[in-house]
């Protein structure tokens, strides 16, 4: 909960020590004398408990952003307030993770240099790195060893403070599971397929009205023959054996989902044995039409629970860490000194 008296609350725990110390380096005493021009003078920017972030740590963090923003070469009024909306950005994410080292401290939760060696082992043989490329990687990023282990460490320490504030206290039941099972059944009844055939006239290049509507008539015609119950692969083995204009083809078998938004919408909901309405295509009139369906080949249950279990896990997480998050910034004490 943000309260406006900083330096009281300030003044309790070691943070006390910090400001005497900042009065007595000319930061916050008016009295002390003023540091030279070329000495970058350090400040608070904000107070997390009885943490601080000051404005060293602050730019180091922003730095990266503000120069790719500078790069993009934005009208100096818009770069001026993607760069402060970065801040911010940034400034939130600090506090955040000063709230949750604090709660790494509460817990008593310790990653010790063996654990991290073994993560950056991991690493090496993961990406294929031998110590010297991973030395070589690090320089290239500005990064050191020492730097990389705290970075490490930090991410455990957090990743090990989720598993101990928010993961053990979830439990996603078999039950839950299908529940999912049964309500999501268009993720887990597999894709059908279509063996489709078609009777089609081409379009010339640059063909004449009177061509194009010469080949809609023909086309007219064959759905009037359809129509009269004449079946498709009849007309259709006519047309193959025949020398005319229209064309017939055993066009073969598709996943639904490959074919175009347009042919989906026209075979949608045809059965096997039935054909579509005349389509306008670019390739010029077709009729299509259903040889076979076949049904995707659907999952079972028992196959996918542990995956959906793991996936009703991963949600449960997300939203049980933001509430947590969310619970902790209310009951801190957290100021941002602008």
């Amino acid at each position: 909960m943000m309260r406006n008296d900083v330096l009281l609350k300030a003044c309790k725990g070691g943070l006390a020590l910090v400001l005497s110390l900042c009065c007595l380096n000319g930061i916050f005493c008016g009295e002390a004398r003023a540091a030279d021009e070329n000495q970058m003078i350090d400040r608070i920017v904000a107070i997390v408990n009885d943490d601080i972030i000051v404005l060293s740590e602050l730019n180091e963090k922003l730095k990266p952003y503000t120069d790719r923003i500078a790069k993009m070469g934005y009208p100096p009024e818009k770069e001026k307030k993607m760069i402060y909306k970065v801040r911010e950005d940034i400034i939130r994410t600090m506090v955040d993770q000063k709230l949750t080292d604090q709660e790494v401290r509460k817990f008593g939760i310790v990653i010790d240099d063996e654990e991290v060696m073994r993560t950056i082992e991991r690493i090496k043989q993961k990406n294929a790195l031998t110590e010297e490329e991973m030395q070589a990687d690090l320089a290239r990023q500005g990064l050191t060893l020492a730097s990389l282990k705290k970075n490490i460490r930090e991410q455990m320490l957090r990743a090990r403070l989720v598993n101990v504030a928010v993961r053990s206290k979830i439990v996603i039941t078999k039950e839950d599971a299908r529940a999912y099972f049964d309500s999501h059944p268009e993720e887990f009844r597999g894709e059908k397929k279509v063996h489709l055939w078609n009777i089609m006239t081409t379009k010339p290049e640059f063909a004449f009205e009177t061509e194009i509507q010469a080949g809609r008539d023909q086309m007219e015609k064959v759905l009037d023959r359809l129509a009269a119950g004449e079946s498709f692969q009849a007309i259709a083995r006519e047309l193959t054996a025949g020398k005319g204009p229209l064309t017939s083809s055993d066009i073969g078998e598709f996943r639904f989902g490959v074919l175009s938004p347009e042919l989906q919408t026209a075979i949608g909901d045809l059965k096997a044995g039935e054909h579509t309405g005349l389509l306008e295509t670019d390739n010029g009139f077709q009729i299509f039409y259903v040889h076979k369906i076949v049904a995707g080949a659907g999952k079972q249950f028992d196959e996918v629970a542990p995956e959906i279990q793991e996936k009703l896990f991963a949600e449960q997480v997300d939203s049980r860490f933001e509430a947590w998050l969310n619970d902790l910034r209310e009951k801190s004490h957290i100021q941002i000194v602008r």
